[in-house]
């Protein structure tokens, strides 16, 4: 189980990813299998904080795409 502040750090990741792929929200609903709903939800910090199970694919799919800018 994570911690409150890595899950934290986690979420602010992933909100500051969504910022910049503004515009580009359906790639990262396909990619993640997060609906698009509730990434528009997490972009506006409608809720305090996620479940896991949401964050979680966000992270992973922004992580993915940092480990393949980096490889190129």
């Amino acid at each position: 189980m994570l911690s409150d502040t890595m899950s934290e750090s986690i979420h602010e990741y992933v909100v500051q990813r969504l910022t910049e792929w503004k515009g580009r929200w359906d790639e990262v609903s396909d990619g993640s299998g997060v609906p698009l709903r509730t990434i528009e939800k997490v972009a506006r910090r409608e809720y305090k904080s996620h479940r896991l199970s949401t964050i979680d694919p966000l992270h992973s799919f922004f992580r993915q795409r940092e480990r393949r800018r980096k490889a190129v």
